[in-house]
């Protein structure tokens, strides 16, 4: 059994890459001006994260691993926080995603459904480690934490890119071929 992706050509990668990274900048944006206002169970949902892994079930590992990179930066440089872990934690969720839909999942919305679950999940707990190591957190409580921020923060995100995955899946469908999907 061949393990190696097929190769594709670099113009339809560069396409992908280039709609991928408009399309995840233009989620940064919404979820950076808009969602900062209008938040949703008291959080600011994250739009990108569940579009990465939405791109990675529909268009596999290549495109899973350069969508989490790019839109993790994109994350870190439109949030302000500076640099931090999205660009790896967006990566190994696309990347994870992508292998998990080519070997257990199927190509479906119930499949993004729990993949985004799983993906929001890790991403909290790497917020989690994160704060703790770069800020004295000691005087906050974890279930403080839980309760004020990740917990809004799960729920504001699947809910309000669940119609984000179906424009998602729209823009795959209507420019790309099928065929030009890896493997």
């Amino acid at each position: 059994m061949n393990n190696q992706l097929s190769p594709i050509p670099w113009q339809t990668l560069l396409k992908k890459s280039v709609i991928w990274g408009l399309w995840l900048f233009v989620l940064a944006l919404l979820q950076t001006s808009f969602f900062s206002f209008f938040d949703p169970f008291g959080a600011v949902p994250d739009l990108v994260l569940p579009a990465v892994i939405a791109i990675a079930v529909f268009d596999r590992e290549r495109m899973g691993t350069i969508a989490g990179i790019v839109g993790g930066f994109i994350i870190d440089a439109l949030g302000g926080v500076g640099l931090s872990l999205s660009p790896l934690v967006y990566m190994i969720c696309g990347v994870a995603a992508a292998l998990l839909v080519h070997s257990i999942f199927r190509r479906d919305f119930l499949s993004w459904l729990i993949l985004t679950a799983l993906g929001l999940v890790i991403s909290g707990a790497f917020s989690v480690i994160s704060a703790y190591a770069s800020v004295s957190l000691e005087n906050v409580a974890v279930g403080h934490i839980f309760s004020r921020l990740l917990i809004p923060t799960f729920f504001s995100s699947i809910i309000i890119a669940i119609p984000f995955y179906f424009l998602t899946k729209l823009i795959w469908s209507r420019l790309f071929d099928n065929r030009e999907m890896e493997g």
